[in-house]
């Protein structure tokens, strides 16, 4: 008998071989938004997500806000604005600060995306001058291909620019005080990350504009990452040419999931609402989401499956601290 893994309305499960994930209710819920705090006290964030691995939202606030969200980009407020994840500030480069800096070279992934054909996507990592996302960021039209700098570790920066983004006091106090690794995330909204995991707990702040994260515990994470594994081996066997993983992974930021069979997949599966299936509907039962604007963070659990998306207008970037 081929098996599966059950996803039931109460939360119970059953692990087998994951052959599929088999919903059994039919009320629709709306996702579950995570819990936040009030402030950024150090005692409460340990007991209340640290110690247990819960992930949590913390608020803006003006002594925990970097400098980098003041120096490096205009804010303007969009009062036009309906956006359905909310209304934040827009914000664009401060090119009088930037232009110092064009001449850096940084990592960027650019993307190329056929919107009548999502498998046709092409991604690639290259080294390139600064100026490269400036110009693209500056650019009002609506191009194919975005650009956008990601992964982009903290340590890299020029120390100026370290100095604008200090790691903060709950990743230094909360737990051992080890760090592991940082990034810097730029780009034009829309930007996007699909659904993975990371080996050390995350947090997450966001400098200027909006994103949209979606998580899952890491059993759910992996029966669905394993359900899009399995949908790809059946792909493969009728000719899509990319190659199928053994067994769940969730490379943090691989370069399969950013192109092809994957990323469309992944994206359909979590993000679309015009095309309801059951597994639709078993994810939106399991589903966390937050909302962040400049300056609110999130914690995101080690091994805690998570996809991102950069909404709205302007610009928006994000840094975020493995740590432990």
């Amino acid at each position: 008998m081929q098996g599966w893994y059950k996803i039931s309305s109460c939360g119970n499960r059953s692990l087998r071989r994951r052959h599929a994930l088999n919903v059994h209710f039919s009320i629709s819920r709306s996702i579950t938004q995570v819990a936040s705090l009030k402030t950024w006290d150090i005692d409460e964030f340990r007991q209340q997500a640290f110690n247990s691995q819960i992930p949590i939202c913390l608020p803006a606030s003006v002594a925990n806000t970097p400098s980098a969200c003041t120096k490096w980009f205009i804010h303007e407020t969009d009062e036009k604005s309906d956006d359905a994840w909310g209304k934040h500030p827009v914000s664009k480069l401060n090119p009088s600060f930037w232009q110092q800096h064009a001449s850096a070279i940084v990592p960027l992934e650019i993307t190329s995306v056929d919107s009548e054909n999502k498998l046709s996507t092409k991604f690639e990592r290259v080294d390139a001058p600064f100026d490269l996302l400036l110009r693209y960021v500056d650019d009002r039209s609506s191009p194919s291909t975005s650009i956008y700098l990601a992964q982009h570790d903290l340590r890299d920066l020029p120390e100026s620019l370290q100095g604008d983004l200090p790691i903060p006091d709950l990743v230094r106090t909360a737990g051992r005080g080890d760090l592991y690794s940082s990034s810097l995330w730029l780009g034009k909204a829309p930007t996007y990350t699909p659904l993975h995991r990371d080996p050390n707990p995350n947090f997450f702040m966001q400098l200027v504009g909006t994103k949209v994260i979606r998580l899952f515990r890491p059993d759910i994470g992996s029966a669905i990452f394993e359900h899009v594994q399995l949908s790809i081996n059946a792909s493969h066997q009728e000719g899509y040419t990319q190659t199928p993983k053994s067994g769940v992974s969730g490379a943090f930021r691989g370069e399969e999931m950013m192109q092809g069979v994957e990323r469309a997949l992944l994206h359909d599966l979590i993000w679309a609402e015009s095309s309801w299936s059951a597994h639709h509907e078993s994810i939106q039962l399991h589903a966390q989401e937050a909302i962040l604007g400049l300056g609110q963070a999130i914690f995101i659990p080690k091994g805690w499956w998570h996809t991102v998306k950069g909404v709205g207008g302007g610009v928006t970037a994000s840094a975020n601290w493995w740590f432990r």
